[in-house]
């Protein structure tokens, strides 16, 4: 297992670098730069100062140059600066990750937890009201985009009813606590987490009534155990190995959409983070964005491989 996973991390780096050479080429051609976005060209002497903020910037640098200085920075632990704030990116991504991984992991538990259950029953009780009920609302969970059912769930539960609130982290002018918090994470995280829940359900249906139909299921029934036993040991375990695959995909999709959901929400959060970034061409930060998303997808396929050998003893890697 030490030996794969090396193996996985070494094929990881050139990976990393073919990634960072498109994005750093795509970031470069984007229409103004930092420094139009923070000085205005109506303002006396604009074009002087323009210049002389490049220059101290290194925007007057050939593209290559550019990445080279970037890659630098980065092979001695350092991602760089922002260039809006001056603040180092290692410091600014930091300061915003712990929001956004409250926020992935709220929803992620959300989507697994209800989606494991209703997948479960919707194949034991295979063509009944519940499945077809289940079935629905699984189409319904995956045509729905996430920005339009965050829109949705403000408008009914923030500005019709009233019960919570519409945006932020935190209620504002008030003290940081964890149940104002917690009041605050539930819309996002339900708007994040739902439609993975409807494809987690699917996939989880069709697993266990595929498994459902194997030969050693008959036979432990045969053998007089209990149906509870039955599902929980033979079915659900051996069923969960394609889920773990879905949920190994969802999480960079998951990664992303917390992007759009922390716009809606105003959920402070490297989401956010990376929209003004965007915004203000700030090449750095958008860099380091780049690169923490890409590891994370590189992670999750990792991760991913590694519980097929904990559900399945058959499975091993040398």
């Amino acid at each position: 297992m030490f030996n794969y996973i090396l193996r996985r991390l070494l094929v990881s780096i050139p990976i990393l670098i073919g990634i960072t050479v498109i994005v750093f080429f795509i970031a470069s051609q984007m229409p103004g730069d930092a420094v139009l976005a923070m000085i205005s060209t109506d303002t006396p002497q604009a074009e002087d100062l323009v210049k002389l903020r490049r220059g101290q910037l290194g925007l007057d640098l050939p593209i290559y140059e550019q990445y080279g200085r970037w890659v630098g920075q980065l092979l001695h632990g350092n991602l760089g600066f922002s260039f809006q704030s001056g603040e180092s990116v290692i410091s600014v991504i930091a300061a915003r990750l712990p929001a956004t991984l409250e926020l992935m992991g709220v929803a992620l538990i959300i989507a697994i937890i209800l989606g494991v259950f209703l997948g479960v029953v919707s194949a034991l009780k295979q063509y009944s009201w519940l499945d077809y009920s289940f079935t629905f609302f699984g189409f319904a969970g995956i045509s729905i985009p996430d920005f339009f059912l965050g829109m949705v769930l403000v408008y009914v539960f923030s500005i019709e009813l009233g019960l919570l609130p519409s945006s932020g982290i935190s209620t504002a002018g008030n003290a940081f606590s964890l149940s104002d918090n917690l009041r605050h994470l539930i819309l996002p995280a339900f708007a994040l987490g739902l439609a993975r829940t409807a494809s987690f359900m699917r996939y989880t249906r069709a697993s266990v009534l595929e498994v459902m139909n194997n030969d050693y299921v008959r036979t432990a029934r045969a053998k007089g155990l209990g149906e509870r036993l039955v599902t929980t040991r033979h079915i659900l375990r051996n069923a969960l190995i394609p889920v773990v695959t879905v949920i190994g995909i969802t999480l960079p999709t998951l990664f992303g959409g917390a992007v759009i959901i922390e716009v809606i929400f105003q959920w402070a959060g490297i989401g956010l983070m990376f929209i003004n970034a965007v915004t203000g061409r700030d090449s750095p930060v958008i860099m380091g964005y780049v690169l923490l998303s890409a590891v994370i997808v590189l992670a999750s396929n990792l991760i991913t491989d590694i519980m097929y050998s904990v559900l399945d003893p058959r499975i091993r890697y040398d």
